[in-house]
């Protein structure tokens, strides 16, 4: 479904589209002005048909139903669960239901098909939304073989919007005022955190257990989610390592973003029981701002490196079904 994201989190860190419609979509009524008819309700896994004949040429946009939270903004990561299907052969290429956990991806700013970027930016979240997408806002002349979409096909997606987040976004979080850890951790808590490191730290022997920097009022994050986060990693020298509040140059895959927050966070235990570096977050309250000592890992060029991250945790979901599950 999506490009190659350029927001991808450090080793370490990471351990992988109008009209108002009831809460019964257009399920039992006509096509759409789409010409497409969805089942279900928002939430639900849909069933996609539509009318017989040639889709439109340009791109259409419908909401089936409403949602009552904030719009979404562009740059925003934006969550949703999403159902994608050819209209040539009615053939469904991907789904993020069955996988039972919602995905993310920077929404506006080139990091996915130009029909999601155009139809998204600006609907509210709780939003059911469906597309007819035509090839030239899709995959284009080259297509997807792997999905089995050709250079012509249109696209339709049904996409439920179940959050959004940015790198202004604000805790709803107090500041902890003696919290036990020896680095000064300083900054509003809607921006990037600044850390001072006293000279001579060494990395400990073994990571720690984390410390929360502010304490949120969210819900107990749970084992097995998948976290929307912020995060800046320093090393024990005090510099900077990485940033997602910093952009990320252009490849060959992906143009250029800007920075963004990420859900390549995971707290374990993983699909085969093994233990991650953000498995001490388990319990503790979404909307926190988090110190995490990280394990020591190797980087590409060999050398053992150890660091520590500062993380805002804005949302919280399951994490993906592994295949086979």
């Amino acid at each position: 479904m999506r490009k190659l994201l350029s927001l991808v989190a450090v080793v370490a860190l990471g351990a992988t589209l109008a009209a108002c419609g009831s809460e019964d979509s257009n399920s039992g009524g006509d096509f759409g002005k789409a010409g497409i008819k969805v089942t279900e309700d928002f939430g639900k896994k849909p069933t996609v048909t539509h009318r017989d004949g040639e889709p439109d040429k340009a791109l259409v946009t419908e909401v089936l139903k409403e949602g009552d939270g904030p719009e979404v903004k562009k740059g925003e990561l934006l969550t949703a669960n999403y159902l994608g299907q050819i209209w040539r052969d009615g053939k469904v290429f991907d789904n993020s239901y069955d996988r039972g956990a919602p995905s993310s991806f920077p929404i506006g700013v080139g990091g996915v098909i130009a029909g999601w970027d155009e139809a998204l930016v600006g609907k509210k979240i709780g939003s059911r939304v469906v597309m007819s997408i035509p090839s030239d806002k899709g995959y284009k002349e080259q297509g997807n073989e792997q999905a089995g979409i050709k250079g012509d096909d249109t696209l339709i997606f049904v996409v439920d919007l179940v959050g959004a987040a940015a790198n202004d976004t604000k805790l709803d979080a107090e500041p902890v005022a003696s919290a036990p850890t020896k680095f000064k951790v300083t900054g509003e808590l809607n921006a990037e955190p600044k850390v001072t490191v006293p000279a001579g730290t060494k990395a400990p022997a073994k990571p720690g257990k984390p410390v929360i920097i502010a304490l949120g009022k969210g819900k107990p994050i749970e084992k097995g989610s998948q976290l929307i986060g912020r995060y800046v990693v320093y090393d024990y020298a005090g510099k900077k390592q990485a940033s997602t509040w910093d952009g990320q140059p252009a490849s060959a895959s992906a143009p250029a973003q800007p920075g963004a927050p990420t859900d390549q966070l995971q707290v374990g235990p993983g699909p085969n029981g093994q233990a991650g570096a953000l498995d001490g977050l388990a319990g503790m309250p979404i909307g926190s701002r988090v110190l995490v000592e990280l394990p020591a890992a190797k980087d590409d060029k060999g050398k053992v490196t150890t660091a520590f991250a500062v993380i805002d945790v804005l949302n919280a979901f399951p994490a993906p079904k592994q295949q086979g599950q």
